[in-house]
């Protein structure tokens, strides 16, 4: 059969490895097929591993598929089998979970067979091990004082770092041990220096990255132990982008346990009981890290009250905040959980959702007996598709950080509430904060750099920029400064904002007035709508160069640029060989200011990757200020005659609507819809103002 592509591209969920992408059939204009996986090596170690029995034939499939061996079942109870193989196939085992059950490691890794024997006839934990738990909702001081010093910026600066900084974070790369340097100095950095019953720790292991650990010892019961945890590793299903951003999967989740563990540090936090913060290694490639850490704390008869994991949660991809993981958790710990939404997260709404066996580094804590629960960012069946890829970046997910700012307070409330204890917040001093350019009064055009200089005996932890009282930048390292691309604002008369917070989240804000002066007919980018807008009524509106590329290949910054993130772009190809909308223009034939009933011209330009399949999706609305997805009257589809950059055009009349746009969806094959699911499609918006 002569195709370019695969109909449909395999979801790929979890601890993928190079086995996950399907193979491409080979056509004229293809791309080469994908390699298959070496065999496995000669003197391969063995492993053995617990893995859910429903997975097994696939996984069978698999192997055999790659003209490898079957794996040794060396025993089987209830839903839980024990399999021996060589170590070199466990990536292969791991691409066979995450795309046919979408389950983040989903088996168990174990050194022999004895431990995987235990592992499988481990029974049914229905009373968790640990004494002492206090489920009542008593600390209310604690929690919302706690919760008040909570800032998503600060999340979103560590999301940013491990996502940005590390090529990967995988268990065994140079770069994943950094990724655990940087995270123990930057917790070392919060503790006080008066602070002897705190402890920053690396917890090594067999492999090359470790584990991090911060311990608040109690002051009056520290032998009970509350945890948080998360985990710090990445990984990629890509055989040919070693990206591995991980910044939901699980950057999110580090960020969010982080920035409860500065505020601890910042308020004075002392715990009744003790507090530990954990970002697990290894949690890609079997749980192994977490496994390792439980069954430490379990050999040694550690009481540990209550664990809370936290794996992925800046991604808000359901209807409810907070998908509550009811397999391999603990009923009681969960309603305690639930509790805590319900009493000091007004507004948080949550549902109980399952991702089965091993599926997280809750089932280590589980296996050993200890009561675990995990707060997930979305229903299962609404879990995010672009982890695991180097579109798991920070805007892929939510770039305000609000939806991690609900899980942070959970973990804080979580915290506050099992471990107790007291505050002691000593600064009440206000910081020092002043705009030092542009001059109060300016008229400004085009990109503009706002710095500003800010001061606090405690220290500053970060300054917002806001116009108009909304926030568009944060910093959180001296010099202070933003580039503002006043193009994205009206013209006229605006308020620019600096605000200063103290490490002890206490604001203090500078405020100077200044004028915007724009050509109306060049779009700048709108952090509301999430899409190029022109904001004053003009003759024409220009995409300029925000639009050049297709999801994160090229040079398109804040993709996908669709209305409300509305409509996402396929992830497959390279850019400039394969489709990509790369630039929409609009405007008037007469050459009059935008009104309704005036015709109007499109010109989209597009790269052209296939003459006979590639096709161009026109479409308007007149209601672009909407909450969700407009709704779009479809204008024309049109087809490019040549390969590569062409200009494709058409009119339409302006409908009635303040704030309109156009959408140019680029495909390959398929039919005509405002948003497609092709990896090879690519949707932008062009949103711009009309005269009544």
């Amino acid at each position: 059969m002569n195709m370019k592509r695969l109909a449909s591209a395999v979801m790929v969920l979890g601890c993928v490895s190079a086995f996950a992408k399907p193979p491409v059939a080979k056509a004229p204009d293809a791309k080469a097929p994908a390699e298959k996986a070496p065999a496995a090596k000669s003197k391969d170690p063995e492993v053995w591993i617990t893995i859910g029995s429903d997975a097994v034939g696939f996984v069978n499939a698999a192997l055999m598929g790659e003209g490898l061996a079957a794996p040794a079942r060396v025993g089987e109870k209830g839903q839980v089998t024990a399999l021996r193989l060589p170590e070199s196939q466990l990536p292969l085992v791991s691409a066979v979970m995450h795309n046919q059950f979408h389950r983040c490691g989903g088996f168990f890794y174990h050194g022999t067979e004895a431990e995987a024997l235990a592992a499988m006839n481990a029974p049914v934990v229905e009373t968790p091990r640990s004494l002492a738990a206090n489920y009542t909702l008593d600390n209310p001081y604690l929690v919302n004082t706690m919760q008040a010093g909570l800032d998503p910026a600060n999340i979103l600066a560590t999301i940013t770092h491990l996502s940005t900084t590390y090529p990967t974070r995988y268990f065994t790369s140079e770069t994943g041990a950094a990724a655990a340097a940087w995270l123990a100095d930057e917790w070392q950095g919060y503790v006080p220096l008066d602070r002897d019953d705190v402890a920053i720790t690396l917890f090594g292991h067999s492999w090359l990255q470790p584990s991090v650990i911060a311990t608040i010892t109690g002051t009056t019961f520290p032998d009970e132990i509350v945890i948080v945890g998360g985990h710090l590793d990445s990984t990629t299903s890509s055989t040919t982008n070693p990206a591995a951003p991980g910044a939901d999967d699980d950057a999110s989740g580090i960020a969010t346990l982080t920035e409860v563990l500065r505020v601890a540090m910042a308020q004075g936090y002392r715990p009744a009981k003790t507090v530990k913060f954990i970002a697990y290694a290894a949690e890609e490639v079997g749980l192994r890290g977490s496994q390792a850490i439980a069954q430490e704390h379990k050999a040694n008869n550690r009481n540990v009250i209550g664990v809370l994991q936290l794996d992925m949660t800046n991604y808000k991809g359901s209807t409810v905040d907070v998908g509550i993981i009811s397999d391999f958790t603990n009923a009681a710990q969960n309603t305690f959980v639930t509790n805590l939404i319900g009493t000091y997260i007004p507004g948080v709404q949550w549902a109980n959702t399952q991702c089965n066996y091993a599926c997280s580094d809750h089932a280590s804590w589980n296996s050993a007996g200890f009561p675990v629960s995990m707060p997930f960012e979305a229903l299962f069946d609404g879990r995010n598709q672009r982890i695991h890829s180097a579109a798991d970046t920070l805007a892929n997910t939510d770039v305000t950080g609000a939806h991690a700012l609900k899980f942070a307070k959970i973990a804080s409330a979580f915290v506050a509430e099992l471990a107790e204890g007291t505050l002691t917040i000593t600064d009440t001093t206000e910081p020092a904060v002043a705009i030092t350019a542009p001059a109060a009064g300016a008229t400004l055009t085009g990109s503009v750099s706002v710095t500003t200089t800010a001061t606090d005996a405690s220290g500053i932890s970060r300054v917002e920029f806001l116009v108009d009282g909304a926030v568009k930048f944060t910093d959180t390292v001296a010099p202070y400064t933003f580039t503002w691309d006043t193009g994205a604002t009206p013209n006229g008369a605006h308020t620019l904002e600096a605000r200063a917070y103290d490490r002890v989240n206490l604001p203090a804000t500078s405020a100077i007035q200044v004028t915007v002066s724009n050509s109306a007919s060049v779009a700048g980018y709108d952090p509301a709508l999430r899409a190029p807008r022109c904001f004053s009524v003009s003759e024409s509106c220009d995409s300029g160069a925000l639009l050049n590329g297709r999801a994160n290949l090229g040079p398109e910054v804040n993709f996908p640029n669709t209305i409300n993130n509305s409509c996402s772009d396929g992830l497959s190809g390279s850019y400039h060989s394969d489709e990509s909308n790369d630039h929409i223009k609009v405007a008037t034939v007469d050459g009059t200011p935008f009104g309704p009933g005036k015709l109007v011209r499109i010109e989209a330009t597009v790269w052209c990757f296939n003459v006979t399949n590639d096709k161009l999706d026109l479409y308007y609305t007149g209601n672009a200020a909407t909450s969700g997805s407009p709704a779009w009257t479809f204008i024309a589809t049109l087809r490019p005659t040549a390969k590569g950059r062409q200009v494709l055009s058409t009119t339409y009349t302006l409908p009635a609507g303040a704030v309109q746009a156009v959408r140019a969806r680029f495909r390959y094959g398929g039919s005509p819809t405002a948003c497609g699911t092709s990896s090879y499609n690519d949707h932008d918006d062009l949103v711009f103002a009309v005269q009544p």
